[in-house]
Formats: C-alpha cells, sequence, structure tokens
C-alpha cells in the first residue's frame, strides 16, 4: 500500500469533493453518522478558532468502463468531520454563540474573545470569515492500494485497540480539573496520581469509573455549596463541565473543603465494604452539611448508620419486588428505585438526597453546636432540596416561583413538635415574603398541604386536568442501554427512531418499548417547551395536583 500525506488541501477543496460526489462514504468502515448538532457547530467554532483538525484518511480508487476512466476517494476515517462541515456549507444548522449558555457553556476566557461567526449560518457569514474557513488547510493521508483488505487491515488498527470510555478520553484533556479529577479519583499506573483513599479504597468499579465519579461527586458538591439547582450528571454534562473548567483553581478553599470531607469521610468509614457510588455521592454531601454546624461525636457512628440505611433499601427493595406491605417502603419509594431510575437527572438526585439526609440525620442524632437538638439550618436544607427550591405558598396558587436560599424559609403545617427528631415532614418551603403569619392563612395552607400529600387509593387515580404535558414536551426514557426519545403532539407522545410509535399515555409507551407492563409515569422524563432541565414524568403530575 502505497501512503501519501496531503496538506494542500483545505476545508473548501473537502467541500467541492463532497458536491462533485468524487468524495465518498464506504459504508464498510463508516457505519452512519452519528455526531449531533452541537458536536457540529463546536467543530465548526474551533475551525475558525484556528484549533488543530485531525487528520482524514481517503482511500483513492481508480474506476475504468472501456476507455472512461474516473478518481473517486472512499472516506476512511473522518465522516462525521466532513459531514459537519458540508452541512455547513448547505446552511443546514448555526453556529454556536458563546453567550448563549442554554446551548453549550464556555469557559469565561473563551467567551471573552471575539465572536464574528457566533449564530451565522454559511449564507451569513461575511466575505472575509467565508473566505477564512474555506482556506483553513487540513491534513489527509491518500491511500493507494488494489488490495482492499490493506485498507481494512488499516482500518482496524486505527479504531482498534482497548476501547476508551467517556472517562479515559477526559483524562487526556487539557485544564486543570483534568488534573484535579486525576489526583483525587486516582490513576494507579501513574505514581503521581495514587487517587485519595476514599476513592482508592473504598468505591466499588474500574478505575475509570472511580474517576468519573469523583467527577460527578464535585459537580455536586460545587452545586450544593451554591444552592444551585444540582445538575445531570450523565457523560455530556460531565464533558460541557469540564469544558468549562478548563481554569479550575486547584488551590481555593472549595477544593480544600472537598477534599477534608474526603478526609472525614473516609476516616468515618475505614475498615468497611466498599461503597456504591450513590452512597458515597449523598454522603460526601450529607458531611459538608454537618461539618461545622454539629458538635463532634457523630463521625464515629456515621458507619454504622450508613450500613443501617443501606439495610433498609436492600429490604424496602426486596418488599416491592415482591409486592409486600413493609414500614420500609418509604426507603423505595424516595430512594432505592431512583438509584435505578433517572439516577443521573439533578431534580432524581435532589430528591433522592432529601431523603437521605433525613434519614441519616435521624439515625445520627447530632448535637448542635450550642447543644441544642434542632439543627435549623440543616432542616432548611432538607426541606429546600425536597421542595425543588419552589416556594409551596405559590405552588398551592397554582403558580411555581424559584426560592433562592438567602430567601428561603421553613413553614411548619402543624404546630412544631418538641421532639429531638428533625421534623422536615411537617415542614414545607416557602418564600420570606409568603410566609403565612396570620392564622386564617396558616389554616388554609395546612388544608392544602395535607390534602396534596395524602395518597391516593390503590386502583384510581386522582382528576390533573392534564393526562400528558403539553404539546411540544420532549420525553426520553433509558432502558437496558438503550435511549427511547420522542415528544408530545396532539395530546399523544410520539417517539423517534427505535420503538417509534403513538402511545396515549407513558405508561402504554413503556409497554410498546419494553414489552412488559410498567408504571410508565417512573420512567419517563420530560422537558417542558421552553425549559432546559429534565424532571420525571410522575413528578410533572405531582406539581399539576
Amino acid at each position: 500500500m502505497r501512503v501519501e500525506v496531503d496538506t494542500s488541501l483545505t476545508v473548501g477543496d473537502l467541500i467541492e469533493l463532497k458536491d462533485k460526489n468524487v468524495l465518498r462514504v464506504n459504508h464498510e468502515y463508516q457505519r452512519g453518522l452519528r455526531w449531533t448538532e452541537v458536536q457540529k457547530r463546536m467543530f465548526l467554532d474551533s475551525i475558525f478558532r484556528d484549533y488543530s483538525i485531525p487528520a482524514f484518511y481517503f482511500h483513492m480508487k481508480k474506476v475504468q468502463a472501456g476507455s472512461i476512466s474516473n478518481t473517486f476517494y472512499d472516506i476512511v476515517d473522518g465522516q462525521q468531520r466532513v459531514d459537519a462541515i458540508c452541512t455547513y456549507a448547505d446552511s443546514a444548522y448555526q453556529l454556536i454563540d458563546p453567550s448563549d449558555t442554554a446551548v453549550s457553556r464556555f469557559p469565561n476566557f473563551v467567551k471573552g474573545k471575539p465572536c464574528p461567526w457566533a449564530g451565522q449560518r454559511y449564507n451569513e457569514l461575511s466575505n472575509d470569515l467565508r473566505e477564512k474557513l474555506e482556506r483553513t488547510k487540513v491534513i489527509v493521508y491518500m491511500l493507494e492500494t488494489e488490495d482492499e483488505n490493506e485498507v481494512r487491515d488499516l482500518f482496524i488498527r486505527l479504531q482498534g485497540g482497548t476501547p476508551l470510555t467517556p472517562q479515559d478520553k477526559r483524562d487526556s484533556w487539557p485544564g486543570n480539573f483534568t488534573e484535579f479529577v486525576l489526583r483525587i479519583g486516582g490513576k494507579p499506573q501513574v505514581p503521581k496520581w495514587p487517587g485519595h483513599p476514599l476513592f482508592d479504597k473504598l468505591v466499588k468499579g474500574n478505575d475509570s469509573r472511580r474517576r468519573q465519579l469523583a467527577a460527578q461527586t464535585y459537580m455536586l458538591f460545587d452545586s450544593a455549596r451554591r444552592k444551585a439547582k444540582f445538575p445531570i450528571i450523565k457523560s455530556a454534562n460531565i464533558d460541557e463541565f469540564y469544558h468549562q473548567n478548563v481554569g479550575f483553581n486547584d488551590g481555593s478553599d472549595e477544593v480544600k473543603r472537598f477534599e477534608k470531607i474526603c478526609d472525614g469521610l473516609y476516616d468515618a468509614l475505614s475498615g468497611r465494604q466498599k461503597l456504591v457510588g450513590h452512597h458515597l455521592l449523598h454522603s460526601v454531601l450529607l458531611f459538608d452539611s454537618l461539618m461545622d454546624k454539629c458538635a463532634r461525636g457523630w463521625e464515629e457512628k456515621f458507619a454504622a448508620r450508613l450500613h443501617e440505611f443501606e439495610r433498609c433499601c436492600q429490604e424496602a427493595s426486596k418488599a416491592a419486588k415482591l409486592d409486600r406491605e413493609s414500614p420500609l417502603l418509604e426507603y423505595w419509594r424516595s430512594y432505592a428505585q431512583w438509584t435505578q431510575n433517572s439516577a443521573d437527572i439533578g431534580n432524581t438526585i435532589q430528591g433522592r438526597h432529601a431523603f437521605f439526609a433525613l434519614e441519616m440525620v435521624n439515625l445520627l442524632e447530632p448535637k448542635g453546636l450550642d447543644g441544642r437538638r434542632s439543627l435549623s439550618d440543616l432542616e432548611r436544607e432538607i426541606v429546600f432540596y425536597r421542595d425543588r427550591r419552589l416556594c409551596q405558598h405559590c405552588s398551592m396558587d397554582g403558580t411555581e416561583h424559584d426560592v433562592q436560599w438567602a430567601d428561603a424559609e421553613v413553614h411548619h403545617v402543624r404546630p412544631l413538635s418538641e421532639e429531638w427528631r428533625i421534623n422536615v415532614r411537617n415542614g414545607a418551603l416557602v418564600h420570606r415574603d409568603c410566609h403565612a403569619s396570620v392564622e386564617d392563612e396558616r389554616r388554609t395552607f395546612r388544608s392544602w398541604w395535607e390534602n396534596r400529600g395524602s395518597p391516593m387509593p390503590p386502583g384510581k387515580s386522582k382528576s390533573l386536568g392534564r393526562t400528558l404535558p403539553p404539546d411540544g414536551t420532549s420525553v426520553e426514557f433509558e432502558y437496558r442501554g438503550r435511549t427511547f426519545r420522542g415528544s408530545i403532539s396532539g395530546g399523544q407522545i410520539r417517539l423517534d427512531g427505535p420503538g417509534n410509535g403513538t402511545y396515549k399515555t407513558f405508561s402504554s409507551a413503556s409497554r410498546g418499548v419494553t414489552r412488559t407492563a410498567r408504571n410508565g409515569w417512573r420512567d419517563w422524563l420530560v422537558r417542558l417547551p421552553g425549559d432546559d432541565s429534565w424532571m420525571r414524568a410522575e413528578q410533572w403530575r405531582e406539581d399539576q395536583r
């Protein structure tokens, strides 16, 4: 096989070769288009910023028919990039605007740089920008051989080896957050990255999984410290956090506190069996809440109480599976089932953490620094997360208003108990300006709250005004490694791709794609029109009551 490196070609040449059908897709090497529109837009943005472009591999083929001959080039490696360039040249999509945080978050140093191509389609570019794009040089390896097996062998070598996990790829990215995760999560084969013992010795999973968990844990810790909405911690969202934090301050007070929490949690759990990821996530967040607010002593009981919490979850899961009554079923309803369904969605993690924190505090019985049994700040924090940062007084009036932490208060629906237990089940999150002070208002709110919170009789559903969210709502469900997506249109769920079809209810949609009877309200995530966050369908239904 003869290989030549051609450095004379440009982006404009690629566009012309594709337009003239000289550059072709060989489906033996290219298994279909996989890049999302955001990935395409980011790639084009990188070209405009003069970032280097990976090399392309083309197999030159000469076709002879009688006295007529022609030359074509099969794309061996680089189809996604060629498609991104050519579809942009057809003005199929706009480029990303770094100031538009709803689309993609850029590091601050990128936001501060000029971006004259932001938001523009190809046909909207100025002549200078269009010329800049089309004159950008590319590197192409031209392969010449009559033996197709040589090309196949090269392709396998290019794509071969041990497949990289998403976290393995992140480990090679530049930036301070990458270095921080490697140092905390650990990469044992590299001496300078032994990892913090909390992740190295006490977390289940391989090295890559532990580093990903370290990144996810810090993402949640950062949000909890700012009292912001918990983020989605799926792979794409972790990528975005890395990108946004290339200038991460590894020596900040927040990082020092995170490491201090890891030290304390490792000391408290040292010697016990390894943790699953979700228990570590919530334990780190709870340590952060208790560390400076309680008198010493609770740390010594943490391992035993966490073991008790795990046992309750296991027993509740067994009871739910066998469909039998158990006093522990709340552990299934509020925690265990959400470690299996929608486990990496922010709203799910937030609700799960509120339950974890409440149960663990009741088990630990920590004392405030002043000796009091009531920990008002922690009580407020648990209610804040449980009620999804929404004012419940406004919810009673049929509106949704976010509550900032500085304005958050806990309204005790019934008179306060004298017991030591934190009575958050009797508390509702309200904005300080909405906190009822008149007895009539208190009675009205109590009536609404208790009716809202009462369980429905088995087999009956409460009228919610809507059976599905409004048209334009996006829907998503992950099942056995497959993701089913669609939207609501004409009052029905319409699925795209795998499982495509039209369904009248979430449960029928679940049955359609899984071939099993399921509670679809618990399966599907929904994103309402104009909203950038996902929630469980069940959560949306609860909000309609």
